[in-house]
């Protein structure tokens, strides 16, 4: 009698175990994504979709397109610049420029957005929409426009 107690203790301890680690699991990748520095929520292509702060210098239609260390950023007309970065606790840092933003990844009705915030003293937000892929995984090119050819990318510091 005492055994068969003993067995269903263990057995609802053991399923309640066993259901708690689904929820765990969702934020153990979080936490080792934060302490190891991965990239891998930015890794993708992206369309600026909004822009904010006291600069709006930032052309209207850059794509970025970030691998897991290069960013390649590109305004319409222009030639793309390619620039490296590091992410470290949620702050993307341009290497070469020492342009550093805060940065989170979130999702909307089901569109990524990617939202970076200027850090010291850059007084600028941008939040980029994730970029579809066609068939064969290519990111959809940008649209052809010309009128923002004297316009910075967002890797530029403003002086």
């Amino acid at each position: 009698m005492i055994s068969k107690y003993i067995f269903r203790m263990a057995s609802s301890v053991l399923f309640l175990g066993l259901i708690s680690l689904s929820f765990v699991g969702s934020s153990c990748n979080e936490i080792l994504d934060a302490i190891s520095g991965n990239s891998g929520d930015v890794v993708g292509t992206w369309d600026l979709n909004e822009q904010g702060g006291a600069q709006y210098d930032v052309c209207a239609q850059e794509r970025v397109q970030f691998s897991t260390s290069q960013a390649t950023l590109t305004c319409p007309g222009s030639s793309p610049i390619t620039r490296n970065y590091t992410v470290s606790n949620g702050v993307l840092t341009y290497t070469e420029t020492a342009v550093r933003y805060d940065y989170s990844v979130s999702t909307e009705s089901g569109v990524t957005f990617l939202t970076m915030t200027g850090r010291n003293g850059l007084n600028r937000i941008l939040k980029y929409k994730k970029v579809i892929t066609d068939s064969q995984n290519k990111p959809i090119p940008p649209k052809e426009n010309h009128d923002n050819e004297n316009v910075s990318n967002s890797s530029e510091e403003i002086r």
